[in-house]
Formats: C-alpha cells, sequence, structure tokens
C-alpha cells in the first residue's frame, strides 16, 4: 500500500479575478518529489486555490494514496474544507462541494503553513498564470522490436474536438457518455504513431461519434496524469482540442468507446460536461464562435 502522499499546492491570479494558474508539490513517502503547473483560466486567487485542491486529491486517488496531508498557505481555505467557515463565493461552492466528496474518498489531513514554506508552489502557479508553464516533454517511443503491449510511455498524446453544428438558430455540440452515462466528455483518443494531432482529431471523432467533422482551428490544449496500476506507471497526458464544424452526421457506424452520443446546446452542454478542464475548453470554443457570427 503507497505511503503517505504530502502535496504543497497553491493558486495565483492576475488580477484576481484573471488569468489564474495552480501549482503543486508532490512528495510521496519514500519516492522522488514532482512539481505540477497548470493554467486555469480566469479566476480569483482563492478559485485558484480549490482548483489546486481538487487537482491534488483527484491526482491522490488515481495514484493509488488513501492517505494524504494537504499543505496550503490560505487559512479560509483550510477553515473551510475543515467546517470551521462557510463558503460564501457562489463560484467556488461546487468546488467545495466536489473537494468534500473527493475527501470522503480519502484519508486527508489539511495543514496551514506559511507562505514562505509553500513558496515552490506559490511559484508554480504564478507561472502557470503567466502562461510560462515548461512544454511537456517529448512521447518516448519504444524500440521498434518491443511489443505494444509491454512499452512504457512517460507522455501520451491525445487529440479530440469541440464538434459543432446549427441547428435553427441554436448551435449544438457534441459530447459522448461513458460509464453508463455517469461520465459526459469531449470525443477525443490517442494519437497514432506517424499521425499529426489535426488527422488524430478528425479520425476520433469518426470513430467515437460516426460523424465527421473537418478542424477550423485549435482551441487550446489540457494536461492531466493518471496512474495504470497493471505496469505501475504515472502517464503524463496532453490533449488538443480543436474547433471542429459538422461536415456529415452519421457517416458510418461508430465504435464502442461510448456508450451514448448526444447533440446539446453550448448552455446544456457546458452543464453536462463532467471535467472542469473540458469545461474550459467549451468556454473557449463558445467565445471563438462569438466572435466568429459578431
Amino acid at each position: 500500500m503507497p505511503g503517505i502522499l504530502n502535496i504543497h499546492l497553491d493558486g495565483a491570479s492576475l488580477g484576481n479575478p484573471g488569468p489564474a494558474g495552480i501549482g503543486l508539490v508532490l512528495r510521496p513517502e519514500g519516492g522522488p518529489a514532482q512539481e505540477i503547473a497548470e493554467a486555469i483560466g480566469q479566476a480569483t486567487s482563492h478559485q485558484a486555490d480549490y482548483r489546486a485542491l481538487l487537482r491534488a486529491l483527484h491526482l491522490a486517488r488515481d495514484l493509488g494514496h488513501t492517505r494524504v496531508h494537504i499543505y496550503s498557505d490560505n487559512p479560509l481555505m483550510m477553515r473551510q474544507m475543515r467546517g470551521e467557515s462557510r463558503v460564501r463565493d457562489p463560484l467556488s461552492r461546487p468546488l467545495f462541494r466536489e473537494a468534500m466528496r473527493l475527501t470522503r474518498e480519502l484519508d486527508v489531513r489539511f495543514n496551514k503553513v506559511t507562505r514562505e514554506a509553500n513558496r515552490q508552489a506559490d511559484q508554480l502557479a504564478r507561472r502557470a498564470a503567466r502562461g510560462q508553464t515548461p512544454p511537456p516533454p517529448p512521447i518516448q517511443e519504444p524500440p521498434p522490436d518491443q511489443p505494444k503491449e509491454g512499452r512504457l510511455e512517460a507522455v501520451q498524446r491525445s487529440a479530440g474536438g469541440v464538434v459543432y453544428k446549427k441547428e435553427g438558430r441554436a448551435l449544438k455540440v457534441c459530447l459522448i457518455a461513458k460509464r453508463g452515462g455517469l461520465v459526459w466528455a469531449l470525443p477525443k483518443g490517442r494519437v497514432n504513431p506517424g499521425e499529426t494531432s489535426e488527422e488524430a482529431a478528425v479520425r476520433e471523432i469518426l470513430e467515437e461519434t460516426g460523424h465527421l467533422a473537418a478542424i477550423a482551428e485549435q482551441i487550446d490544449h489540457i494536461n492531466y496524469d493518471f496512474y495504470w496500476k497493471e505496469n505501475r506507471t504515472l502517464y503524463h497526458k496532453v490533449v488538443v482540442f480543436y474547433l471542429m464544424p459538422l461536415v456529415q452526421e452519421a457517416v458510418g457506424p461508430r465504435d464502442d468507446e461510448a456508450d451514448a452520443v448526444g447533440w446539446f446546446t453550448l448552455g446544456e452542454a457546458c452543464r453536462k460536461l463532467s471535467y472542469l478542464n473540458e469545461k474550459k475548453v467549451l468556454h473557449q470554443a463558445r467565445r471563438i464562435l462569438q466572435m466568429t457570427r459578431a
């Protein structure tokens, strides 16, 4: 069983609200430290702290840790998570509720530290807010004679899209359902060797939804980590999302990756999406479409 996972975390906002980022320093018991810095779009510093906390709790769970020690220099968030203060900011409440849900799955201890003791996480968050996060490392391709099932990759690249169509006066986007409809997401998938991200996005959309879509422009990319227990490997995943107008609907059969495929208005899709980082991508797509139609 993995030991205690110590996580120093912080959020930063340039403008409060303004461009924001999160920084995490993971120190597993008996293992090397790992730094994470990610831009999260527009947020206040308090909301960014909660986003950092959610990232930490999701990562701890995915890594198989049940005992987690959280270190933050945000005294209000620490009091709120211990039930000593109310969450008054309406935009922070859903983040707080999700964090509380995750703490019920883990043994979490919250620790208030000084800003000086949290400097490393603070610097990572500030760099992310300024858009100075380092580029992801290149994919470590296996030797040609290494069997596919035995490969180890430090980084995985995927591509997907916000596929949209006009229906009457409304714009609708395509989402896929997984886990029996418990999770709704943007369609995406792995980039194959020798394939560009754009080619992968078009192929994955066709395979997962049965719809043919074209590339209009890149929206953004997201980063996250996941742990694959079968080979005990931590992967860093980079997903590039494109704005993709529908070319032809239901041109062929779809694979079994998705349990369902549906079209939703932008507002419905935002409420239905299960992942915060994909909600951010959809918001960016909406801004691009609004500017195009203006």
